[in-house]
């Protein structure tokens, strides 16, 4: 990283004046989402195999309205959905995912590793996993790694399964401090996501570049953090993902303005924000409104 560039990720000292008033950066901008898109972190790894369709169908069934791909290249060029670099802890393959082709990993099982009820299971490509969606939840891709050209790839993948169209389903993609110009290409017709770093980093994010949406880890919430990204006018995504996961992490991100909340027990998650009436059933499209309607036909 250039040294020139190293002030956007430093905590900016000059905005003390907002900090007292209350101004940009401490959620004062954006208004706080009625509902709360539940998130599937690689579908559901909890329940079922994780990566593979049926775990993207039983999150779903449990009340995801978004999912959460990991996404690598393999040696022929084809963008597949899974998280590790190689193929071992979820296959019964050996290899890293770079150095196979295709369809040397669709040999591979990847469902029995969670148990023989999902004995058959393969790992699906981007495209596959995109195409299953069908309307039915928002998608969040986690890009792990990919050539250069990795963006141009990925839209055309994109638009190969509708997600260019005006009344298609939000699609945001997970942009790492070391990925995030080589996936800049894919905005503003997809919405980036960087995580949350400082103030001056959402600021530049915000103004620079029209990110609408700003990841926040487990490791790094604070109600600090969560109002700067709001106050900037970007939508919270709050990651809980842990052994430990419970009822307080999710109230936390919740009263923060959370719009998504990413996790690995679904069951948990979706019944806490039904309890409070903040549960959305409804699919968020490219302008993050929903596209679908409640069970009173209304669509906002």
């Amino acid at each position: 990283m250039a040294i020139a560039n190293l002030s956007e990720f430093l905590p900016d000292f000059s905005s003390w004046w907002h900090r007292l008033t209350g101004s940009a950066g401490f959620g004062r901008n954006l208004p706080l989402p009625d509902y709360i898109v539940p998130v599937g972190h690689r579908g559901t790894k909890t329940y079922a195999p994780e990566n593979t369709l049926i775990a993207h169908e039983t999150a779903y069934a449990m009340g995801a309205r978004c999912m959460e791909f990991d996404v690598r290249c393999t040696k022929d060029g084809h963008f597949v959905v899974i998280h590790d670099h190689d193929v071992e802890r979820t296959t019964d393959g050996k290899g890293d995912v770079d150095a196979l082709i295709l369809a040397e990993l669709k040999k591979f099982d990847a469902g029995s590793f969670k148990g023989p009820e999902f004995e058959g299971e393969t790992v699906p490509t981007l495209g596959e996993a995109l195409a299953n969606v069908r309307g039915r939840y928002a998608v969040d891709i986690d890009f792990k790694g990919g050539p250069e050209h990795s963006a141009d790839m990925l839209i055309e993948i994109l638009k190969d399964t509708g997600f260019d169209q005006a009344d298609a389903p939000l699609v945001t993609i997970f942009a790492r401090v070391n990925h995030f110009e080589k996936l800049l290409p894919l905005a503003p017709e997809f919405a980036l996501r960087p995580h949350y770093l400082s103030r001056r980093h959402c600021k530049t994010m915000s103004r620079r570049h029209g990110i609408e949406v700003m990841g926040l880890r487990r490791y790094a919430f604070s109600k600090t953090a969560a109002g700067n990204i709001r106050g900037h006018d970007m939508h919270l995504f709050s990651n809980v993902m842990g052994k430990s996961e419970n009822e307080k992490d999710f109230e936390d991100a919740a009263s923060a303005g959370a719009l998504f909340i990413q996790t690995d027990y679904m069951d948990r998650l979706v019944a806490y924000l039904d309890s409070i009436g903040r549960l959305e059933t409804r699919v968020l499209g490219r302008d993050f409104r929903p596209i679908t309607p409640d069970d009173n036909g209304q669509i906002v």
